[in-house]
């Protein structure tokens, strides 16, 4: 779990902790990530094989239900299906790579509509390649679903869960 204030064993309490779920259910031969644009750009030298990334969502909405009273997230999600490649690669080799990246999407779309984390996603999606976009020669595929939570936080919560902040250095040393 990646968030261990809002989500545990019995709930996942954040979009991104029902992703990494999601992810993690679909086997070993897939990595996840979960950044911003800058850090991924960083984080892509260590990645040895197909990658989702769930890009940092810059939005969304929340939907207040009072009859369930409980409050659901509705991000305007970026998830990213990337894959390293050679820089001087063959206009046919990238196309393979790139539908490669389109079948761990369709995977991940599959998996995504049979957790119950989330409404169905129908319809169109648009998606967009991406080629040479980071630091690091990457090929892949990035979709901006709108994800509806089916469930979400319940509003019966009297005080919310904050996470305590670790004290870093500097503070630490302030006090002394």
């Amino acid at each position: 779990m990646s968030n261990p204030a809002f989500d545990n064993e019995t709930a996942l309490g954040t979009v991104e902790g029902k992703i990494h779920d999601i992810v993690n259910k679909m086997g070993g031969n897939i990595e996840y990530r979960f950044h911003n644009w800058a850090q991924l750009n960083v984080d892509m030298d260590k990645i040895t094989k197909p990658t989702i990334v769930y890009v940092l969502p810059p939005s969304g909405d929340f939907y207040i239900d009072g009859y369930r009273q409980e409050i659901r997230d509705y991000p305007e999600a970026q998830i990213a299906f990337l894959c390293s490649t050679e820089f001087d690669f063959e206009s046919d080799e990238n196309d393979a790579i790139v539908e490669s990246m389109k079948r761990l999407c369709y995977r991940f779309i599959k998996a995504l509509n049979d957790s119950g984390y989330f409404s169905q996603l129908e319809g169109k999606l648009p998606y967009q390649i991406l080629y040479d976009h980071l630091d690091e020669n990457v090929t892949g595929v990035v979709i901006t679903p709108k994800l509806e939570e089916e469930e979400g936080v319940s509003l019966c919560d009297i005080e919310p869960e904050i996470p305590e902040e670790e004290p870093n250095e500097e503070t630490a040393e302030d006090n002394e």
